[in-house]
């Protein structure tokens, strides 16, 4: 049994409006259930109070303890011995819109055991992409869906299922030959199905849609500003940002909602059992110890998006608008794929605009945008089009170079016209807010990166100049400091890599993203490479941030492929740098290896031709760290589809009769340019996904041995300035925030110094792991956007080596798989 603590739960009206219902238990104690609309206002507070000074134990505690925040510092504006249900609910509106300034609320202890779920096995139940098997005839397709339906017995709280999808072209035309057969997971993360799945019970509710309230009208909520007042409309109707109306805030609702949570009892017998589940879990997994660092930020988390932080409304303003003129100066619609394919392929000649026939991506667009460039110096070549005549191809000269080609500029106009229209977006909720009320998944991908969330994704905001200096952060009486991790992913690559020649070229100064620079570009010196650098030499192609680009993709478990792909190098160019920059610094290559011998469980011995052998893979990848990412479900379908495709049912070759020469006749198809039989092409369209799966699964191997350390790194820094935040209910000391590799914390003015220290204390934690461990730390920032002189004495600089790589480059986003980053096609 686990003592001094609370077992918590709460029901609200959607998920950002208010809390209606309370539910925990003392230890094992009986589950009490308090009505906080029905008593006293000074009840709720006291409650509340009493709650920060024990160990909260709950699922999903950035939910509740941001309600339990938002409870509180709105009811404490309230008269002590008001009936809320009775006031008027502007007044409590308004109250929730100013309780937002209000004191922190921090517990003494906390476990969320959803996430500590998620550090196990369970994993499987976190978002995943679908598992497709390409180009299956249509005569199969079925067959072949009934047989995975048999074969692959997955638990039922995954919610998966096999279904068969038609094949499209870029056109939208359906293939008369294939389709593709598809495992979609939809799975079950609640506390009742987790409690079903772990515990062998049958609860009574399974979902919450059978209690939930009926509403006469629709209920709508704005996450990324989540107070009613944001809605500004004296009926509380929420309107989205076409002015269509989608529903209607929480006031709307409360009283309908305070009814049934307080006189339903199927509603209440289902708020019950939250608790008593939520102990039950606590039990099977043998009481883990509270104050892991997950478990205190999930209610750092909830505090600090509640409060906000300070953004700069004039110039967001400006952002907005400027944003907005981008978007009226478009020449097409963006968002129509097909205009985005004919206002590029206008300005290329047929064999060009093959790569836009299969799709419009970002990844295809940058393609167009960096591979169509005459380089400087070399003489325009005739255009292909036209012959020289003249066409909107050659910008009717009849001849192309040198410089960017029209396609390559309007496929860079598409990209920025995108950009904007994702900033429009964001800067227009930021006004409707008033503030950055940034909301983040503790545990946000398999790596146990955090990720945004709540429809205003605090990680997507730009990296540039202008658009940070418009996030002081920091509200009144307080002061924004924070540090950056110098080339956090390349310290961690060092210490997992242990590679003798990385760590002598990076203490010698030389940077590897240059080495690797020079291999993709051969022709080029390192002065050369360095002098592009953020275009400082007037040139068109930032050589070093590709060559960084280039790093980041064999980390991340890229090849030469992706290098091509990603950064339109050629080919043989491309496989030259790769192997080169392996042989360079062996320890990539050895730990790559590593991770392909203990995930990729089909191999070919005897090498391309041979047959296909099975060795078993390993279930899981841990870090120097001691983060695991699972592999077992993968594992499983993997094996299961190479049984299949090893030996496929008899029928499948069966064939079709043919009364004319009275046989049957083994239909054919054409598949990858090679002629099979259709019993054939689908054995290799399934030994085709388990190798894709196979290769997926390496990949995330690869990037987990470099994200998820980066991931805790950062989590410790947070949980150690969080330190300075006193528990239970005060004024706010410090309110961290966590971007990429950066973290910013609003601190009380006096705390400058300490928390500095602090920083410094987290950071040498890690040194004998992370030997080139750095960190920039500024003890006073202006706002998040402006940095301050090396040589200011608020400048503090916690490293044992200097880098001179801080350029910003496409890698995986918080939350974005790496198959999603290399862009995989078909």
């Amino acid at each position: 049994m686990r003592n001094d603590c609370v077992y918590l739960d709460s029901e609200t009206v959607g998920f950002a409006g208010m809390a209606v219902l309370l539910q925990y238990a003392w230890e094992d104690g009986p589950v009490e259930l308090f009505d906080v609309w029905l008593r006293p206002v000074r009840d709720t507070l006291s409650l509340i109070e009493r709650l920060m000074d024990t160990t909260l134990v709950g699922f999903n505690l950035a939910f509740d303890h941001f309600h339990l925040c938002k409870l509180y510092t709105t009811f404490r504006l309230l008269e002590p011995d008001a009936i809320p249900a009775e006031l008027d609910m502007l007044k409590v509106a308004q109250a929730e819109m100013e309780g937002r300034d209000g004191p922190c609320l921090k517990p003494r202890g906390a476990m969320d055991l959803m996430l500590h779920s998620r550090k196990g096995e369970h994993q499987a139940l976190m978002s995943r992409h679908d598992i497709r098997i390409r180009k299956v005839p249509k005569d199969l397709s079925p067959l072949l869906k009934d047989e995975l339906d048999a074969r692959i017995i997955l638990d039922p709280i995954l919610n998966s299922y096999w279904t068969v999808q038609d094949r499209k072209n870029s056109k939208g035309v359906i293939s008369t030959e294939f389709d593709d057969v598809v495992l979609r997971f939809r799975p079950d993360r609640g506390l009742k199905s987790l409690a079903k799945c772990c515990l062998g019970l049958d609860p009574e509710f399974h979902s919450f849609r059978e209690i939930w309230p009926t509403r006469d009208k629709p209920l709508a909520e704005l996450k990324y500003a989540p107070f009613a007042m944001s809605c500004n409309d004296p009926e509380w109707k929420v309107r989205d940002k076409n002015g269509k109306l989608k529903g209607y805030a929480w006031p709307a609702h409360i009283h309908n909602d305070i009814q049934h949570w307080s006189t339903n009892d199927e509603a209440r017998r289902y708020g019950e059992y939250d608790v008593i589940y939520t102990r039950m879990l606590d039990a099977y997994f043998k009481y883990p110890p509270a104050n892991d660092d997950d478990s205190i930020l999930a209610c750092m988390v909830g505090a600090v998006r509640w409060h906000g932080f300070k953004i700069d409304t004039e110039k967001t303003t400006e952002l907005l608008q400027k944003s907005r003129e981008m978007l009226a100066a478009s020449p097409i619609n963006v968002n129509k794929p097909t205009e985005v394919r004919d206002y590029i392929k206008e300005v290329m000649d047929p064999a060009e605009g093959l790569i836009l026939d299969k799709s419009t991506k970002k990844a295809n667009l940058e393609k167009i945008k960096d591979r169509f460039i005459v380089p400087a110096g070399e003489e325009p070549e005739p255009c292909t089009a036209c012959l020289g005549a003249g066409c909107p191809r050659c910008r009717g000269t009849g001849q192309i170079g040198p410089g960017p080609m029209e396609c390559s500029v309007r496929a860079n106009r598409i990209l920025e016209i995108k950009a904007a229209a994702k900033e429009a977006d964001q800067h227009a909720k930021l006004l409707q807010a008033g503030r950055l009320h940034a909301s983040f998944k503790v545990i946000g991908t398999l790596s146990s990166r955090m990720a945004g969330g709540d429809d205003l994704n605090a990680q997507g905001i730009k990296k540039s100049k202008d658009v940070r200096q418009a996030f002081p952060l920091a509200w009144n009486g307080m002061i924004l400091c924070g540090g950056d991790f110098d080339s956090f992913e390349v310290t961690i690559a060092d210490a997992v890599f242990q590679d003798p020649q990385m760590r002598k070229d990076l203490l010698a100064g030389l940077s590897v993203h240059t080495v690797m620079a020079q291999g993709i570009y051969p022709d080029k010196t390192f002065d050369e490479i360095a002098a592009s650098k953020d275009h400082a030499d007037g040139g068109l192609v930032d050589m070093y941030k590709n060559g960084k680009q280039a790093v980041f993709a064999l980390m991340y478990g890229g090849d030469e492929g992706t290098i091509n792909k990603k950064l339109a190098i050629k080919m043989k160019t491309a496989e030259a740098a790769f192997d080169n920059f392996q042989k360079r610094y062996p320890g990539v290559k050895r730990a790559r290896d590593a991770n392909l011998d203990r995930f990729g469980a089909m191999k070919q011995d005897g090498g391309l031709g041979t047959a296909i052998t099975w060795h078993n893979p390993d279930d899981y990848c841990e870090t120097f760290l001691g983060f695991r990412r699972y592999f077992t479900l993968e594992n499983l379908i993997c094996k299961e589809l190479y049984d299949l495709a090893h030996n496929v049912p008899k029928n499948w070759h069966q064939g079709v009769y043919d009364e004319t020469c009275g046989e049957f006749v083994q239909p054919t198809c054409t598949r990858r340019d090679r002629q099979q039989t259709l019993a054939g092409a689908t054995c290799s369209a399934i030994y085709g996904a388990a190798f894709q799966l196979q290769a997926a699964n390496t990949r995330a191997a690869n990037n987990h041995l470099i994200q998820s350390p980066g991931a805790m790194i950062t989590k410790a820094l947070q949980v150690g300035l969080w330190e300075h935040q006193p528990p239970g209910v005060n004024e706010w000391h410090v309110a961290p925030m966590n971007i990429h590799d950066e973290v910013m914390v609003v601190i009380k003015p006096e705390l400058a110094d300490v928390v500095a220290e602090t920083a410094r204390r987290v950071v040498e934690s890690f040194r004998d792991r992370v030997p080139l461990i750095a960190l920039s730390w500024e003890k006073f920032k202006p706002n998040w956007g402006t940095k301050l002189d090396a040589g200011d004495p608020r400048w503090v600089h916690i490293r044992d080596v200097v880098f001179n790589d801080n350029v910003e480059v496409d890698k995986p986003a918080p939350g974005e798989s790496v198959d999603d980053w290399m862009e995989n096609d078909d």
